[in-house]
C-alpha cells in the first residue's frame, strides 16, 4: 500500500513538473515500503540518498522555470526550497548517524505533508508564470 497517493488534483499542468512530482511520490513510497519491511540499512540509506539528489535536481529545474517566467516571488520560493532541502539533509544525517534510532515516522510525516502542501499551495502559485512552451 502506498504511503502517499498521487492524484489528479496534484497535477500542475506542466508535464515535466508533474512527472518529477510523481517520481518524488514514488521515492517516498519506496522508502516507506523499505522502512515497513525492515530493509537493510544500506538499502534505506540508498533510497534516502536518491531522494536527496532528486529533490536537489527538481528544485533547480523549478527555479529555472520560475526565472524564465519572471515569477515575482522567486526569492521566497528559493528560500522555501532551501529550508525543505535542509530538513531532508538533516533527516539523512540523522539516519546515517543512528539508523536504529531514526525517527522514520517523523520523516515520513514530513515528506507526505511537504509533498501535498508544497504542490497544492506553493507550486500552483508559480504555474501561471511558466513560459507557454513549458505548460501542458
Amino acid at each position: 500500500m502506498a504511503y502517499i497517493e498521487w492524484s489528479d488534483d496534484l497535477k500542475t499542468g506542466n508535464r515535466q513538473i508533474d512527472a518529477e512530482h510523481w517520481g518524488l511520490f514514488a521515492l517516498v513510497n519506496d522508502l516507506y515500503d523499505k522502512l515497513q519491511a525492515g530493509a537493510a540499512d544500506a538499502s534505506i540509506d540508498a533510497t534516502i540518498e536518491a531522494l536527496v539528489a532528486y529533490v536537489d535536481s527538481h528544485f533547480e529545474y523549478e527555479e529555472a522555470l520560475m526565472a524564465v517566467g519572471g515569477y515575482p516571488d522567486i526569492e521566497a520560493h528559493r528560500q522555501f526550497h532551501q529550508r525543505l532541502k535542509g530538513r531532508v539533509l538533516a533527516y539523512r544525517a540523522a539516519y546515517v548517524d543512528d539508523p536504529e534510532g531514526f525517527d522514520d515516522y517523523g520523516f515520513m510525516d514530513f515528506l507526505g505533508g511537504w509533498l501535498r502542501g508544497h504542490i497544492m499551495k506553493e507550486e500552483m502559485a508559480y504555474i501561471p508564470y511558466l513560459p507557454e512552451d513549458a505548460a501542458a
